[in-house]
């Protein structure tokens, strides 16, 4: 009985399907059903990638300081400081404050805004 086994698999899903021609349509559909559901998770996921890696339209600016300003992980800014946009990732920014010893620092953009005149997302919908 070595080899009945996967042929007694197929007889029985046949008949709780309705026979081997229904069999055959179930094992097709199932399978379409599969290819399209990863060729729509890869194209989701090569869209969030090149949406993540967007180019930083602030790359390489320096913006003021025009308020003091600390952002709770170690970044301490005060009105007169300057800094360089070195990269930026959605909501990360990379940036090296000009003068500074302890370049460079990761922030947000939010606190970038809120002590320059750094754009956010909504200024940048805006216009």
């Amino acid at each position: 009985m070595g080899n009945l086994g996967g042929y007694q698999v197929m007889t029985t899903l046949a008949k709780k399907v309705g026979g081997p021609a229904a069999l055959a349509v179930v094992t097709a559909v199932s399978g379409w059903a599969i290819v399209r559901g990863a060729e729509a998770g890869l194209k989701g996921g090569f869209r969030a990638a090149k949406k993540r890696n967007a180019p930083c339209s602030t790359k390489g600016q320096v913006f003021d300081v025009v308020s003091d300003g600390e952002d709770g992980k170690g970044l301490v800014l005060r009105a007169g400081d300057r800094y360089r946009v070195m990269e930026c990732d959605g909501e990360a920014i990379l940036i090296e404050v000009l003068g500074g010893t302890n370049n460079p620092y990761f922030t947000s953009a939010q606190f970038l805004a809120s002590v320059s005149g750094f754009p956010t997302a909504e200024k940048t919908k805006a216009e």
